[in-house]
């Protein structure tokens, strides 16, 4: 009888860069809004497989209800492309090709 080996998830080959929240717990939430960080709040960096952050993302929602996906690209704005995947189908925004406001 053979064991078989384990399957590679995306995080293992590197397909997918791997969510690190910064505030892994409720405890740590807490310290950071009693320390005056609160815009560090519920942002999460993604890593390649080197642990290397490549974007740091969060969402908020503005009094209106429109929800808003900050990303912050800490490899170099033309290294992120963004594809947004709704029931409409999907938009993707190139870097170079985004708009400015």
């Amino acid at each position: 009888m053979t064991q078989s080996q384990p399957e590679l998830s995306p995080y293992d080959t590197g397909a997918r860069c791997e969510p690190k929240l910064w505030q892994p717990n409720s405890e740590a939430v807490a310290k950071a809004m009693r320390s005056g960080d609160a815009e560090s709040i519920g942002n999460v960096d993604f890593t390649d497989d080197e642990d290397r952050t490549v974007v740091t993302v969060h969402i908020s929602r503005a009094d209106s209800g429109v929800f808003t996906v900050h990303l912050m690209p800490e490899s170099g704005d033309d290294q992120i492309r963004v594809e947004l995947h709704s029931k409409k189908g999907t938009v993707t925004i190139e870097a170079d090709a985004g708009r400015q406001v």
